[in-house]
């Protein structure tokens, strides 16, 4: 497994929906990935900036934001904790 340092997460996000708002099917090859996603992992954080999220936590993260790592053939992110927007 993949364990991320200092302030940067690991981050799987959701399939794309595949009805839209308006009720129209999407296509899955256009669908893409969601912005909402778990957080698979957490690195220890920093004395300036300890770490406030957890790993398997559901969150919002800024669109497009992280670098691709694929792990047993799935995509996930490795990004800075500040991608994360928001938490459910």
């Amino acid at each position: 497994m993949v364990r991320p340092v200092n302030n940067q997460i690991l981050f799987k996000p959701f399939p794309g929906d595949e009805v839209s708002a308006a009720g129209i099917i999407v296509p899955e090859s256009v669908r893409g990935e969601s912005n909402k996603g778990v957080i698979v992992e957490v690195g220890n954080g920093t004395k300036i900036r300890p770490m406030k999220l957890k790993s398997g936590q559901i969150g919002y993260r800024v669109k497009d934001w992280g670098e691709p790592v694929d792990i047993s053939g799935e995509r996930h992110y490795l990004m800075e904790d500040k991608a994360i927007l928001a938490l459910e």
